[in-house]
């Protein structure tokens, strides 16, 4: 006979697991069922079994039961304040990290003519700046969760899955960067699929930095995770609480296709090869580069233990979700530049009439476009030279306004993009994370003096 139990206290798969099977050692028992969404149990028995051993069972297991109420705002003051102090500190890590001009930490490198040691120097960079963004929010997201679920795991079971991560993002960079070596220019990516595969990951790091934060009971209930299937495929069984090598290998790398703008310039570099052996090296050693600053996410997320932890990934939570508000930002300038993209920074200038053609000159730096914002005249043909001078974000241009749907990797050097502006408004463009932005503003002509008959 069918039996519901509510349960308070679970709050994921794995609690999922262990309280079945609690209940399955209980004997008479034939089947059971977990829900952590909605908190109960339903045990099947073929005999009449006291109450008191299902409820014994689940205590064992390290829940209680009854019915929980689930609040959308936590009232626990430890929770918030907490979460307030992650706040003001991730905010000043952020100011620190700026001036400390984290994201100029590329200027001048060319993977290029700089040989196999710049693609780790590269990496390095990537590592502490635009792709922690992105990639490291993603891993200290998932890490925090690991060890979340994980208390009792020791700190090899807990460091593994971000050694296993690495290994398969160096291993997949390499093949998957040989395959670009091969392919040459034949891939093109849209930048608008770049920006919706961004918006996809930063979602999924909002779910997860909630429910690391705690503050909202029932928002943690109802975060999605991974179907069982596909969790199972890929060695993470969410509903087993079992953990595989191969299935971090294999997260790490797939994230070769994340849009970060250092990993798209040494792409660039991979593709303009034409020879699979050095191309698969090259985004192998950046992938390696990258591997310090990753480990250091992963492995604070794993050496949180005992009473320091729940604090500890509070902590991770915010910086989650700071890290997908960034990502969120970036995608939404990206798809949406006319309602989202930032004021460009300095003073217009106007083009230069050479000939039938308006010239505009924009040199890419480091950390954006100068100037970036620049207006033109309608109607008539614009060449736009644009001096890249810097391996960075910025110089993974987006300009779908001016013809470049693809997301073009500037080279080294002089890059000429032409267009004809056809109406006055705002022509924008950014890098393909979204993270730098320019404007072409564009005018009517001048009209011509009407000459009065003499």
């Amino acid at each position: 006979m069918p039996t519901t139990v509510p349960i308070t206290g679970m709050t994921c798969r794995a609690c999922e697991v262990r309280v079945g099977k609690a209940l399955r050692k209980v004997p008479g028992v034939d089947q059971v069922s977990v829900s952590a969404s909605r908190g109960r149990a339903t045990v099947t028995t073929s005999a009449d079994i006291p109450r008191a051993r299902l409820v014994a069972a689940i205590e064992k297991a390290g829940y209680r039961v009854g019915d929980e109420e689930r609040a959308w705002l936590s009232r626990d003051r430890a929770v918030w304040r907490d979460v307030a102090v992650a706040a003001v500190v991730v905010a000043l890590l952020a100011a620190v990290a700026t001036a400390a001009g984290l994201d100029e930490l590329a200027g001048g490198l060319d993977v290029g003519s700089g040989g196999l040691v710049v693609a780790v120097l590269l990496g390095l960079a990537a590592g502490l700046s635009t792709c922690m963004a992105l990639v490291g929010g993603l891993v200290l997201a998932v890490s925090a969760r690991h060890a979340e679920r994980h208390p009792q795991a020791g700190p090899w079971e807990r460091l593994r899955p971000h050694l296993a991560f690495n290994l398969g993002r160096v291993v997949g960079f390499g093949v998957l960067g040989a395959g670009l070596g091969v392919v040459g220019s034949a891939v093109q990516v849209t930048g608008g699929a770049l920006a919706l595969m961004t918006l996809v990951v930063a979602l999924a790091m909002v779910a997860i930095g909630l429910q690391l934060t705690s503050v909202s009971p029932r928002l943690s209930r109802l975060t999605p995770s991974l179907p069982a299937s596909v969790a199972t495929r890929l060695g993470l069984d969410s509903r087993g609480g079992r953990y595989h090598d191969g299935g971090a290998a294999a997260l790490g790398a797939a994230s070769f296709l994340l849009p970060c703008g250092f990993t798209q310039v040494v792409q660039l570099y991979a593709l303009s090869t034409g020879d699979a052996v050095r191309a698969g090296v090259v985004m192998a050693l950046f992938a390696l580069g990258t591997a310090p600053g990753l480990l250091g996410v992963g492995g604070a997320a794993a050496a949180a233990r005992g009473a320091f932890a729940p604090r500890f990934f509070r902590f991770a939570g915010v910086a989650v979700l700071a890290f997908a508000a960034v990502n969120v930002s970036g995608a939404l300038t990206v798809l949406a530049p006319s309602w989202t993209a930032p004021a460009a920074a300095g003073s217009a200038v106007d083009s230069v009439m050479e000939g039938d053609v308006q010239v505009l000159r924009t040199v890419q730096v480091v950390n954006g476009y100068e100037p970036a914002q620049a207006t033109v005249v309608a109607g008539t043909p614009v060449r736009w030279e644009i001096e890249s001078t810097s391996a960075s974000c910025a110089s993974a241009l987006y300009a779908p306004a001016m013809g470049v749907n693809q997301v073009l990797l500037l080279e080294p050097g002089a890059n000429t993009i032409e267009f004809t502006p056809t109406a006055a408004g705002r022509m924008h463009y950014s890098c393909s994370m979204g993270m730098y932005v320019g404007v072409i503003d564009v005018v009517d002509p001048p009209e011509e003096p009407v000459v009065s008959p003499g």
